[in-house]
């Protein structure tokens, strides 16, 4: 039996999450869907939606699905990074990126901008951004409200009866590209995930939470600083605290000396930031507590 989350998988691939732009990648005549033509959403398994390979039937811009463990968390499988930048670009810079959280960037400040090359987005989040776009009456383009469409019909977000124009409700959007290769979609998805449980589960966050408190100094200071040059915003506790989680389960135990050794050398020259070899105890510690919870909480349930 498979797991809930992959974490026996480990590809050293500091990829995930460097701020890089897409090189190669050209517009394709992709065919995004109007709302209206958006069909109800399959259920499947993160090992079903990791097959996924080729080009999408009928040269579509994406596939959707409903992750079968965490119904209300929606994964898009986007065609290409092209594709994923044009719904999901604008809003990783809004939502997570330094230097431009809570900023809303125009097509042209974004051209040649790569956003990541997996996302997730919880309903504060979606809220917030939609919101943002709906005051400032900014254009959103075609996928963007083809994304803000998906989200109210699933209540991921609602129609607010009064003030803002939107508020969050229940659930998460998660996507990965087929432009990623096999083994790169299985760290994604593994990634991705952990945020996906992180958005649903209240007890999950909580127990984020208290570990990040609880964390020594040295070990929130390597974090903040790795995570910062990762290209996240830093100062954004809620995130912190997400990525946190999210980077010590997307590889295993026994992988984690090797892969915090490799993207601690991102810090490495940042005054007063302990090594990894230094810190690795504190987050094994973190890790195990994570994954015991989810394993508590989850294993039973139909497998991954």
């Amino acid at each position: 039996m498979r797991p809930l989350l992959r974490f026996s998988i480990y590809f050293a691939l500091v990829a995930l999450s460097l701020p890089t732009i897409a090189e190669g990648l050209s517009p394709r005549p992709a065919l995004l869907p109007r709302l209206e033509d958006v069909p109800a959403i399959p259920s499947a398994s993160l090992a079903a939606i990791e097959e996924g390979s080729g080009d999408l039937p009928g040269n579509a811009a994406f596939a959707i699905y409903r992750w079968d463990r965490f119904p209300s968390v929606l994964i898009f499988d986007m065609a290409d990074f092209t594709e994923q930048d044009r719904m999901f670009s604008r809003l990783a810079f809004f939502i997570e990126k330094r230097g431009y959280r809570g900023r809303l960037l125009s097509d042209a400040l974004l051209a040649g901008k790569h956003g990541w090359n997996a996302h997730d987005y919880g309903p504060d989040g979606l809220a917030s951004f939609f919101n943002a776009a709906a005051s400032a009456r900014f254009p959103l383009d075609a996928e963007e409200l083809v994304l803000r469409g998906i989200v109210l019909r699933e209540g991921i977000i609602a129609r607010a009866l009064e003030g803002a124009a939107f508020v969050p409700g229940a659930g998460a959007v998660l996507s990965i590209s087929r432009a990623s290769d096999h083994q790169e979609r299985i760290l994604l998805l593994a990634h991705e995930s952990c945020h996906g449980v992180y958005f649903c589960s209240a007890e999950y966050r909580a127990l984020c939470e208290r570990l990040w408190k609880e964390a020594p100094a040295t070990e929130r200071l390597f974090m903040t600083s790795l995570l910062g040059a990762l290209g996240y915003d830093a100062a954004s506790h809620g995130l912190v605290v997400n990525e946190f989680q999210a980077y010590l389960l997307q590889q295993p135990r026994s992988m984690a000396a090797a892969y915090f050794e490799r993207v601690g050398k991102l810090v490495a020259d940042k005054s007063g930031v302990a090594t990894a070899a230094e810190i690795l105890p504190d987050l094994l510690k973190d890790e195990a507590a994570l994954e015991n919870f989810l394993k508590a909480r989850y294993a039973s349930k139909q497998s991954y």
